[in-house]
């Protein structure tokens, strides 16, 4: 090959179509309109044919500023000249996952450099820059640029970059998916104990329906899953998970709305559609790809066209989740929409390195997530309304025989026999709907079950699992980003787990206070080295004082820790790294003070007058990304009043805050 090269020297050269002169003073540019396009539908031209003088006369000149070359097997030639001013390597950004060959030559300065190999056909670690896009490094001095591509995915934006400004996107981007991923999995794992635990088959559903989600996002449209499978087919992905897709969620939406039920006529068709769509998901495997392509394109818009009809049709029918499942669609619709101008255009850009695509994943989730949970809601409200016109009929029967009695006194007996026997069948169905209520209600009780066993041991479990690959230290940068990023994701699920099981055990009553005889001094240093971890990670230095002659303290271990623990977790989350905080044991006469006083931004006075509410965000934000709740103080103020105590706060803005919770030296009693 070097031979080859070196015999082009001996060719004139002549560089031809549009110089782009790269000076570094942007970060970035936008080139897929400064490029010329040659189409080699055979599939053979070489690279020592496509310099020579009878082939440079056929390229022609892109206009658009993402380069759309359609659905075909054809090979593509790209060329452009680069004039690189600076003494820095530029980089060459193709913003496009499902490439399976990009291969791209240049002659720089008289001299031939060696061809750099890229495509998703070649593993993220054997790239130049480990990317899932197709990424070079042009050096300094005037290149002419040739890029030899195979597609037949989405338009592909070609971009400038300095290399510190394209270290920063591509961390941003992989951050963004990770948090997209955690989001995503989260959702997953919460239906799928839900149906384990109700044994409700739509749970289950719509946990296959969120994993479709995300290999589309992953393997379609955004390219990620190649940092996870180096040596996966793109192309088979992006034909075959959107056609399995489209069968699903049809499906899904006829089982959600209950279709059977409202509108039999319309479900009989989509059903007939979906085993169409299901059908073609075999035949696409004989076709050839620029057809499969096209197909999926048109089922898509056949799928959305028809789930938003039935949503609206079974929303005429008295189910008015029909109505919220067709808005939630039409905000997919939507994101889709500004992912399609994004393609044509470049504007408007991503947010945070994820597609519109995979923000309309995210969203139909969680929209999808609550309609779900919202619908066995309405349920038990048609029960209560069931009930309530049972009642009214009771009231109606009654009033009629007492008018009875006074006109036909004749007729007592036997319109006394009809009446029971009326009462006993409304009786009946008193019974009924109580006994649908009983059984709501277990439902109930039994999702607070799952939250507060089945579904915080596997969040456990993924925790323990990071720990030990973090212990094993052979993980590079990225992959440690990935393990932080979920770490604090199942963090914050557990942190909001043991949040509302807390509020639902005060609102309930099963708060009891267990009073127990505990050694101040030992539980305070027990208690305080649980959180050796998260103050090493933001290198906060917590400092204990113990300024009392008690010993002992009679009192409720587990509440007071509970207590303790929003305290010093709200202490951390608000104060900047490498501060300090003051936690400290004082006692008057009669009550003992727990004082916990941080560095952090302070708290206002119109903070402060509603901070002990539930679900209030204050202005104060966590200082390192660390989510809030808006449950923790509300969760300190009715267990301190559970102990018989007071809390008391001394803040000023830009001051820091100091919370002191006072309980009675003396038993408690309730």
């Amino acid at each position: 090959m070097r031979k080859l090269f070196l015999l082009f020297l001996l060719i004139p050269f002549t560089s031809f179509g549009m110089e782009i002169v790269w000076d570094g003073s942007i970060q970035h540019l936008s080139i897929g309109d400064k490029v010329e396009i040659l189409e080699d539908p055979s599939q053979s031209i070489s690279f020592e044919q496509i310099i020579s003088d009878s082939l440079k006369s056929e390229f022609q000149p892109s206009t658009n500023t993402i380069l759309s070359l359609g659905y075909t097997e054809s090979h593509f030639w790209l060329h452009f000249v680069i004039n690189n001013n600076t003494n820095d390597d530029a980089v060459l950004e193709l913003a496009q996952a499902g490439l399976p060959i990009a291969n791209l030559y240049y002659i720089l300065n008289d001299s031939i450099s060696e061809l750099v190999k890229a495509g998703y056909q070649i593993p993220v670690n054997n790239k130049s820059f480990h990317s899932s896009y197709q990424v070079f490094t042009l050096p300094p001095g005037k290149a002419d640029c040739y890029i030899r591509l195979t597609t037949n995915s989405e338009p592909i934006p070609l971009n400038l970059y300095t290399e510190q400004s394209f270290y920063k996107k591509s961390t941003s981007n992989v951050l963004g998916y990770g948090i997209y991923l955690g989001l995503m999995i989260f959702v997953v794992l919460y239906n799928f104990f839900l149906f384990i635990s109700l044994r409700r088959r739509l749970f289950l559903l719509y946990s296959i329906l969120v994993i479709i989600y995300i290999n589309y996002s992953a393997a379609v449209i955004d390219g990620f899953i190649v940092y996870f499978l180096p040596n996966v087919n793109l192309l088979f992905l992006y034909s075959t998970i959107p056609a399995i897709g489209i069968v699903f969620q049809t499906t899904y939406c006829l089982i959600f709305l209950e279709a059977r039920k409202y509108v039999p006529g319309v479900f009989k068709i989509v059903t007939g559609i979906i085993i169409y769509f299901a059908i073609w998901v075999g035949v696409k495997f004989f076709l050839p790809l620029p057809i499969v392509l096209k197909v999926n394109t048109v089922h898509a818009l056949i799928s959305f066209f028809t789930m938003s009809l039935v949503g609206i049709l079974v929303g005429r029918k008295g189910n008015k989740m029909g109505y919220y499942f067709a808005f939630a669609y039409f905000i997919y619709f939507l994101l889709v929409a500004a992912q399609a101008i994004y393609i044509n255009t470049g504007y408007p850009q991503y947010i945070g390195g994820l597609s519109f695509v995979a923000y309309a994943t995210l969203i139909e989730a969680f929209l999808l997530s609550f309609l779900l949970s919202r619908r066995f809601r309405w349920e038990r409200a048609e029960i209560e309304k069931e009930k309530f016109e049972a009642q009214q009929k009771v009231i109606e029967k009654t009033l009629e025989n007492e008018k009875i009695i006074q006109n036909q006194n004749v007729q007592l007996e036997k319109e006394v026999t009809m009446r029971t026997k009326e009462l006993q069948e409304i009786n009946e169905e008193l019974l009924t709907t109580n006994d649908k209520l009983i059984d709501l209600n277990r439902e109930k009780d039994g999702l607070m079950h799952v939250v507060a066993h089945d579904l915080k041991s596997p969040l456990s479990t993924i925790i323990n699992y990071v720990d030990l690959l973090k212990m094993e230290g052979s993980l590079d940068d990225n992959q440690n980003n990935y393990l932080k990023t979920i770490e604090n994701v199942v963090q914050d699920g557990m942190y909001l787990i043991e949040d509302l099981l807390d509020i639902h055990s005060i609102e309930s009553g099963d708060s009891k206070i267990r009073l127990e005889e505990i050694e101040l001094e030992k539980y305070m240093n027990a208690w305080l080295r649980t959180f050796d971890k998260e103050l090493l990670n933001k290198q906060q230095k917590a400092s204990l004082t113990l300024n009392t002659t008690i010993n002992k303290l009679t009192t409720d271990p587990f509440l007071l820790t509970r207590v303790l623990n929003n305290l010093l977790s709200n202490a951390i989350k608000f104060s900047e790294k490498q501060t300090s905080i003051d936690i400290s044991v004082i006692e008057n006469k009669t009550k003992v003070a727990f004082i916990v006083k941080d560095e952090g931004p302070g708290i206002s006075s119109q903070d402060q007058e509603k901070m002990f509410k539930l679900f209030q965000k204050l202005t104060a934000r966590p200082t390192d990304g660390e989510r809030s709740n808006g449950l923790g103080l509300s969760i300190v103020k009715a267990l301190t009043d559970k102990l018989g105590g007071q809390i008391e706060v001394n803040s000023q803005p830009g001051k820091g805050a100091e919370f002191k919770v006072l309980i009675p030296k003396a038993n408690i009693h309730e």
